[in-house]
């Protein structure tokens, strides 16, 4: 526990009559008293504090701050560009002279930014349209109207530094590519890798699996066409219709095989009527072909 701190001790009256009539008697004079004269009034506090700063301005005690006038800020107008602008040195190409802007009286702030903007795009443009196309445009020096465009004088000093520009390997030496010196075994490492790359090439097996890599992203829009024929493929007969079966002779030999093929790549209702007829008859015949089929196996069973 923390060191006990006395309090202030009560000094003074000790009895609470005494001390209530003390303290009335101090205040009776200044709280909830009607006024000893009606038609006076108490100056308020603020206004005192006031006229005591009035007094010490007009005493000296305290300095008088003037206020920053800012008719001037308001009434100056604004000027960008240099006014009385030189060349540097009398051998120097001429430049294209650069716009001033000069704020007209009346003229509200926004309007002339608006100009400046307007007129300095305008002024890019010119001089891009000069640089391009290797001309001068030109204007009255009074109204600033264009006159016409006429070819730009060529600069000797241009010129000699284009062909400084275009000469400028001419006479040198071309560097040799100086490789970095190989240790012992790292000439060993590369003999190894140059004899492995020529055994892969000469140890070709046609019959091994030959794995092919493909990268992620790769598109294949259609498996690979084959353009060599294979030696037995005339040997080798897959379709049904090649095959020497029961059910084709005995259609062949009833004579109903239609010998002009209809083409049965759509639906069968958006064929013509005539072609709807004719594979009707067919798979009527296949039928009857395979019913006779039938009977005939358990006859002779």
């Amino acid at each position: 526990m923390g060191r006990k701190i006395p309090g202030a001790k009560h000094r003074g009256i000790k009895d609470p009559a005494k001390q209530h009539a003390q303290r009335w008697a101090e205040l009776k004079t200044k709280i909830n008293n009607p006024p000893k004269n009606i038609d006076d009034q108490a100056i308020p506090k603020s206004l005192e504090r006031v006229m005591n700063l009035k007094n010490a301005v007009k005493s000296g005690k305290i300095p008088l701050v003037k206020k920053r006038s800012r008719n001037k800020a308001k009434n100056k107008l604004i000027k960008l560009g240099s006014q009385n602008y030189t060349n540097i040195t009398s051998k120097s190409k001429p430049e294209k002279s650069v716009p001033v802007f000069n704020q007209k009286p009346g003229e509200n702030k926004r309007v002339f930014w608006n100009r400046v903007n307007r007129e300095t795009q305008h002024f890019i443009n010119e001089t891009t349209f000069e640089k391009k196309y290797d001309v001068q445009i030109k204007r009255d020096p009074e109204s600033g109207e264009v006159m016409g465009v006429e070819k730009r004088a060529k600069d000797e000093i241009d010129e000699l530094m284009k062909l400084k520009m275009k000469h400028k390997n001419v006479g040198k030496k071309k560097k040799k590519i100086i490789e970095p010196k190989l240790s012992k075994a790292q000439k060993k490492k590369q003999k190894l890798d140059i004899k492995k790359a020529k055994k892969s090439q000469n140890d070709v097996d046609e019959f091994k699996p030959v794995r092919e890599r493909v990268e992620f992203g790769d598109i294949v829009h259609a498996p690979p066409e084959l353009n060599v024929k294979p030696s037995k493929a005339d040997k080798i007969i897959n379709k049904p219709a090649n095959k020497n079966l029961l059910l084709y002779s005995l259609l062949q030999k009833d004579g109903n095989h239609n010998s002009k093929p209809i083409d049965k790549t759509g639906k069968r209702k958006h064929l013509p009527a005539a072609e709807r007829r004719i594979l009707d008859q067919q798979q009527n015949d296949v039928i009857e072909a395979y019913k006779l089929l039938k009977a005939r196996k358990s006859h002779e069973n």
